[in-house]
């Protein structure tokens, strides 16, 4: 008798796809070969410009590199001549002053903005759009802006200050030696207190009234409400802004460049305006590399406990893994007891005397109430509570002016005819408003609709890229159980908050050999350097709040993990694609240093290039500027505009999730 035939799929071979199924399974994740399909655009863009220009500049930091091809190994040579050279050592101590100066301040103002805005509830809305124009304007446009504002020949608070005999003669502000580095401070607060601001706002939002209430049941003062339920339940956002806002002041570069170069004397060179200077300046790759990669462990130590705050946060799935965090979380542990013990030793300090404070009050408060009677303080107290309503509305005033000054500024300017600014006639309204600087600025002696045409173009491919290839790996890092993605989250974190000086010239090095610079090509591809990381991050905090059941659902009813994808998961999460897809855009709207060093012709210029080769030595068509400055910043109001909410709900949702 014949034997009976076997079914299509099943014998020998049928079990051994199995076995090796189950194997690859146990070996790599349950769902792998889904999860690398998601993750494969994501990694060809991140390993080809994140982590091989990364490994490259590594090398290259360790050889005497000054051409495109990469130079002899010389070992610690770099580093060992950095650490004895006084400029290397001056703009560390620069970094250090100019981060830490900054960071407290936004913090200090961040915090009474916040709970100022919080106090208005719902009418604050207009207001807290406002607060937030300088922080989602252009760099170009911060530096015109502020140039225009101080500049001791034309400049508006100069003319002020005069008219109003507090100075004899206009102040050079960021061209004194005194007064430059507390003046870069100085915008780079005005530039960070709307992202503290929004994050902090959100928090306080979040914390339960019902305890204030029962707090002022209980007698605790305004003061005491403050410290012991305002910023305890603020705790995990301002331990993340701070860490955040601390790695982008440490970076920062465009802003210090276009307001002062590094000057004057070097006291606003700050490390990364050195690493440029010797490595595109001076054409001195290695050293110029070295000088990022020595500030990387500083810089590592934030990103790790930034890390660890944010990934708590987060659910990442990844099962049959052996204990591979558990060597790197020691380590961990280590980098960050130090700056744990110095927070609370801070913090006891501030507890003894705040004690202290508080029983002198008190005191001082029983003897008030011994020596006048009933009636005189209750007169007091109608005072004080009149006060206490007067107090934060003043307060609030203030910081609105000191954050929208500066874009009156540049309106009235835009505005003023070329006579109206050099005879300083009508110095702060138009009389008359004229349109020359526009006419002037859109004439053919400018090429300013190119540079517009160019910036668009970049403007809608990258962020396009982006956040296609971000939805399809974030998913995979967070929904999908496979070995490795823990450790892929945490490498998109680095790269998000890496130096973009330390990636440009490895970056400008690999496209000068292929061929790319001075194209447009050049800056789509080499964007997605720092609008990546970000659009991964933020669309994977979107994702952890998806509820699971949903996707099982789709699974259960026959769809595969693609399917369930497309159809259940991707339309809820629209409005984080918008979010990501607006970040994109105003960041390639912005960008300003690899369009600098990537591009030499005009007609290849971005607007932010553009508008800093129209400023020749001390000739600044300050008209011209501040008009462009305004058209620049209208389609990034325009885009706030339409998703103001998509956007802040990405700050406090995704970049900060807790």
């Amino acid at each position: 008798m014949a034997p009976l035939a076997q079914p299509a799929g099943s014998g020998p071979s049928a079990s051994l796809r199995e076995v090796i199924s189950k194997r690859l399974q146990q070996a790599l994740g349950r769902d792998w070969a889904e999860a690398y399909v998601f993750m494969a655009p994501a990694m060809v863009l991140l390993v080809g410009i994140i982590a091989y220009p990364f490994l490259r500049a590594f090398y290259i930091s360790f050889t005497n590199t000054t051409t495109l091809e990469i130079g002899p190994f010389v070992g610690l040579k770099n580093y060992i001549e950095l650490w004895s050279d006084i400029f290397f050592r001056r703009s560390v101590l620069i970094t250090a002053k100019f981060t830490v100066a900054s960071v407290v301040l936004k913090l200090l103002v961040g915090i009474l903005a916040a709970v100022l805005l919080n106090r208005l509830g719902n009418r604050a809305a207009i207001l807290t759009g406002l607060v937030l124009l300088p922080w989602i304007m252009p760099d170009i446009v911060r530096a015109i802006t502020w140039k225009s504002l101080l500049d001791p020949l034309y400049g508006g608070l100069s003319r002020l200050l005069m008219d109003l005999h507090l100075a004899k003669q206009p102040p050079a502000f960021l061209a004194d030696v005194s007064t430059a580095l507390p003046t870069v401070v100085l915008v780079n607060l005005w530039q960070g207190i709307p992202f503290f601001t929004i994050n902090l706002l959100a928090g306080l939002k979040a914390i339960d009234q019902e305890l204030y209430e029962a707090a002022a049941i209980d007698g605790a003062s305004g003061w005491r409400q403050f410290l012991h339920i305002t910023l305890p339940g603020l705790r995990y956002v301002i331990i993340v802004v701070t860490l955040l806002s601390t790695i982008w002041t440490f970076n920062t570069f465009t802003l210090i460049f276009l307001l002062t170069g590094g000057g004057p004397m070097d006291t606003t060179k700050v490390y990364s305006i050195l690493s440029y200077n010797y490595a595109i300046g001076g054409h001195r790759y290695g050293p110029g590399i070295a000088v990022s990669l020595s500030m990387a462990p500083v810089l590592g130590i934030f990103i790790v406990i930034l890390g660890r705050y944010m990934m708590s946060g987060r659910r990442l799935y990844e099962e049959h893994t052996t204990r591979e965090p558990g060597a790197l979380a020691a380590l961990l542990g280590l980098l960050a007891w130090p700056f744990k013990l110095l927070g609370r030793l801070v913090l006891a300090i501030f507890w003894l005397l705040n004690d202290g404070v508080e029983r002198l009050i008190e005191g001082i408060g029983r003897l008030f109430r011994a020596a006048f009677g009933r009636d005189r303080q209750a007169h007091l107290r109608r005072r004080s509570g009149w006060r206490g309503q007067i107090a934060p509305v003043i307060a609030l005033i203030l910081l609105l002016t000191f954050e929208l000054l500066p874009f009156y500024w540049v309106i009235v300017t835009a505005f003023k005819s070329e006579l109206q600014i050099t005879r300083f006639t009508s110095i702060y309204w138009p009389d008359p408003w004229s349109l020359d600087q526009f006419a002037r600025l859109l004439g053919p002696t400018r090429n300013f609709l190119v540079w517009l045409r160019n910036t668009v173009t970049i403007s809608v491919v990258t962020p396009l890229i982006s956040t296609i290839v971000a939805a399809a790996s974030a998913y995979a890092l967070t929904r999908l159980r496979w070995r490795g993605a823990g450790h892929i989250s945490s490498g998109v974190l680095v790269a998000y908050l890496m130096p973009g000086i330390m990636m440009l010239i490895p970056i400008f090095q690999l496209f000068t050999w292929l061929k790319l610079t001075n194209t447009l090509g050049a800056l789509i591809l080499s964007y997605p350097t720092f609008s990546l990381p970000f659009a991964i991050w933020l669309m994977m905090g979107y994702y952890s709040s998806i509820p699971e059941e949903l996707e099982a659902a789709a699974l259960i009813d026959g769809c595969n993990r693609f399917q369930a994808f497309s159809k259940v998961i991707l339309p809820l999460t629209r409005p984080a694609l918008l979010a990501v897809a607006l970040f994109g855009i105003t960041q390639a709207w912005s960008e300003f240093l690899f369009a600098y060093v990537m591009i030499q012709s005009a007609s290849k210029m971005t607007v932010p290039v553009g508008l800093a080769q129209m400023i020749i030595g001390d000739v600044l068509p300050w008209g011209e500027l501040t008009a462009a400055a305004l058209i620049m910043s209208i389609p990034v109001l325009i885009l706030y505009t339409i998703g103001q909410r998509f956007m802040v709900a990405g700050l406090t949702a995704g970049a900060v999730k807790g």
